[in-house]
Order: C-alpha cells, then structure tokens, then sequence
C-alpha cells in the first residue's frame, strides 16, 4: 500500500514523485513502463532548451521559479544540469509570437534585447543570412538543460529520500475507488492517490477511466546537421534559437553544438501524428525536406542533409497548454498530459504543482490555464 503511485517516469513523472518525497511524502512509487530513461517516449534525448522569452506570460512567471528549482536539483546532485548559452527568437517583420514574446518579457521584467534582422546578421555575420526586416528578441540567460542528466539526477534524488521506482512495470488498468488499484504486467499495486503522468500514453490512461482528452501525439525529428566550421556554432559562441513563421506559428527550434562534435541540432515543431506504441509505423524521416529548406534560408554554412536523425514525441492539446487536474470523479486521481514543448524546461514547477495537488496544499502558481473543464465539451460528449 503506497500513499501515491505516479505512473510514467519522465521528466513530469520524476518531477513529480521528487517534490512529493521533497515535500515530505512518505511511500510514492514511480512506475515506468520501460527502463528508467529510455528514449522512446517524450523525455529522451541529451539536451533541451530553457528560456523566459516566451509568448505566454505565466509560463515566463514560472520559468523564474524553474531556474531556481533547477539550480537546487543542481545542488543537491552535484553536477552540472545547465549551461547558459542566450536564446533568440526571430522570425517575420511583426509576426505575433515574437512580438508576444517581447511584450511578455517586458512585463515580467526580464532582461532583454530587440533587434532586426540586419543587426543579427551583423551579429552573426558568418552564421546568418535572415531578411533584414525580420524582427528578432534575445535573452542572454537562457540556455541548454541537459536532459538525460537531469531526469536521470531527478530520480536518483527521489530514491535517496526513500522513494521507489519500478521500470519495465507496464500499467494495464487503473481501478478507481477510495483506495485505487493499479494493475500492471508484473503485479497490481494500490494507493491512496495516483498521478497520471504518462506522456504519450496519458490519452489511453485518461480514457480507460473516463476522461478523453482531445490530443494528438505526433512524432518529432531530432536532426543534427554537420556544420562547415565547428567553432562558429559552438555553444560557448552560438545561442540557441526559435523560429516563428510570421503568423505567429513557432515552427522550428535548434541548439549550438553540445551533444555531438560538428553537429547543430535543428528540428521542426511539428511532425506525422502516431500511435505510440508504433510511432515509426509512419516510416522514415517526413519532416527533414523542410527543415533543410528553413536551414538553408537562414544559416550559413550548414549540409542541406542531416547527419544523424532521432525521434521523439510530443503530447500537444488544441490550445497548446498541458491539463493539470483532479479527475471529475475521482479526485485522489491527477491527470498530467500535453506537456510537449513546455514540459521539460518547466518540469520542476509542474511537478511541485502536481504535488500540491495529491497533498492538498495551496497551489505554488495559478492553475486555471491547465484545468480539464477547458476541454468539457469534448469530455461530456464522450460520456
């Protein structure tokens, strides 16, 4: 009998069976139904960006609070989990996420620069080509989380405050009731709360016990692309970058070289919707014809082909914003989905919220944006 069984190990599982064992709670058991990291899921892979430049104003307020959840992880794990590199968001004259994105910077108070796409390209003169109207934001603090490291540093701190995780623990029912019974392949466990946290697989979970959430899961294409002179894209000389279509769509996203010598990692924010448990029934790479267009129209001195290409998945709701909430009718059930494009740099805060929730405690920041009653019409017509 645990007090709370968190179902799924990555990164917002972890996070959230850490701050629970942080906060005091005794007997959490995080099950995994895989080994512990493995890269089939959402939380794979060896670096993601961290920023506050963002276009929503409440995930720059909780990105304040992230970097210093992510300093103390560091601290107590001891080991390096981040490295600064700045972050710049460009793309159309006017567009509306960049445009957004200054304006929220500006209203939380967050160090910033504006600038043209003339004054990067002279920034940048041998790795830019952008138009010189295009409209671009830096911030100097963001940077590199590296990802394995940290979801590694993440569940080891959980075991050392005594809590347990189980991987290759596939869960194949979720019984609700006072006391919840979860079954799994290798034997049936029971809690008083449980989390759901499952990423890709959170729909299937959600479902099985009445909740259909309306996401897609799509599977993205992690591409390094071999660069002609290394130290010009390094990351101790080059930030990592987003890319807004100019109607206001983030579509692409990259990182300086950190993870393989030569290679920029640059990726398209969009890919092929799956099934998660065939994500490659698809087939090979769908998205690296147009990546390859966008890297050629704004960098220089990058191969038109990728070197290596990895995948992943993202868990994405309609209004791009994950749900963090009690079940309608089980309320010692939490469900946890839709993190994708948020969910790693963000992790600390939304799992020290997904606590709050099991342990009753008033919640670290507002949770009205990641309510289920967002999606009730959805969720009632399926009853």
């Amino acid at each position: 009998m645990y007090e709370c069984i968190v179902i799924g190990a990555g990164i917002e599982g972890s996070a959230t069976a850490y701050n629970l064992a942080k906060g005091g709670t005794k007997g959490v058991l995080l099950l995994e139904q895989y080994e512990a990291c493995h890269n089939r899921g959402s939380s794979c892979g060896q670096s993601r960006i961290t920023r506050r430049a963002y276009e929503t104003l409440f995930y720059v307020e909780m990105m304040t609070d992230a970097y210093k959840m992510w300093s103390d992880l560091e601290k107590e794990a001891g080991t390096t989990l981040y490295k600064r590199t700045g972050v710049m968001v460009f793309g159309g004259n006017g567009d509306p996420y960049v445009q957004q994105t200054i304006k929220s910077m500006k209203i939380a108070n967050i160090p910033h620069d504006v600038l043209s796409g003339a004054e990067i390209n002279r920034r940048f003169p041998k790795q830019m080509k952008i138009p010189d109207d295009y409209m671009c934001v830096i911030e100097e603090d963001a940077g590199i989380l590296y990802a394995q490291k940290a979801l590694r540093a993440m569940q080891e701190q959980f075991q050392k405050m005594g809590g347990t995780l189980l991987d290759r623990h596939e869960v194949t029912e979720i019984v609700p009731g006072d006391i919840v019974t979860v079954v799994t392949n290798r034997g049936l466990f029971k809690a008083n709360y449980v989390v759901i946290a499952a990423g890709p697989w959170a729909p299937a979970l959600c479902s099985s016990i009445g909740v259909h959430l309306p996401f897609k899961v799509s599977r993205i294409e992690v591409g390094y692309w071999r660069v002609e002179d290394p130290t010009l894209f390094d990351s101790s000389t080059f930030p990592t970058f987003l890319y807004a279509d100019g109607e206001g769509h983030f579509r692409y996203y990259g990182l300086p070289i950190e993870e393989y010598p030569g290679l920029l990692k640059v990726c398209a924010h969009f890919g092929p919707n799956v099934d998660p448990d065939n994500r490659d029934a698809v087939g090979g790479p769908v998205t690296s014809s147009m990546t390859s267009k966008f890297i050629n129209g704004t960098f220089r001195g990058v191969q038109k082909k990728p070197s290596i290409t990895e995948f992943c998945m993202y868990t994405v709701s309609p209004d791009d914003a994950p749900v963090i909430d009690k079940h309608p009718q089980h309320d010692n059930i939490i469900i946890a989905a839709g993190f994708s494009g948020h969910g790693f740099k963000l992790s600390p805060v939304f799992g020290k919220l997904l606590s709050q929730l099991v342990m009753k405690k008033t919640p670290s920041h507002d949770l009205h944006p990641f309510r289920l009653s967002r999606f009730l019409s959805t969720f009632m017509s399926k009853l």
